[in-house]
């Protein structure tokens, strides 16, 4: 049983990646992304906050991402109240 236990909770540090269209981007700054919707190929829209500066990805990066129709993968990690949060992005 403890085994199980351990087991578990070991799963849900790790990180898991989404591929997406990007529908919406909120900033809270000129480099700082807070939130980011993505929809996938199945038509599920994930959102997830970011809290950070991710090299290379502003907000203005993700919106050319939105306007050219090209797809970004994000690296996330659910927390414990269901949050979706942004570890990485990448093209």
């Amino acid at each position: 049983m403890i085994f199980s236990i351990v087991g578990a909770s070991c799963l849900g540090n790790n990180p898991n990646t989404v591929t997406g269209q990007v529908l919406i981007v909120e900033q809270s700054s000129i480099t700082t992304i807070s939130s980011l919707t993505l929809e996938d190929d199945s038509g599920k829209q994930w959102t997830f906050e970011g809290g950070g500066v991710f090299s290379g990805f502003t907000p203005a990066h993700l919106l050319e991402h939105r306007a050219l129709g090209e797809p970004v993968t994000v690296k996330y990690e659910e927390t414990g109240s269901g949050i979706l949060q942004i570890v990485h992005l990448a093209d």
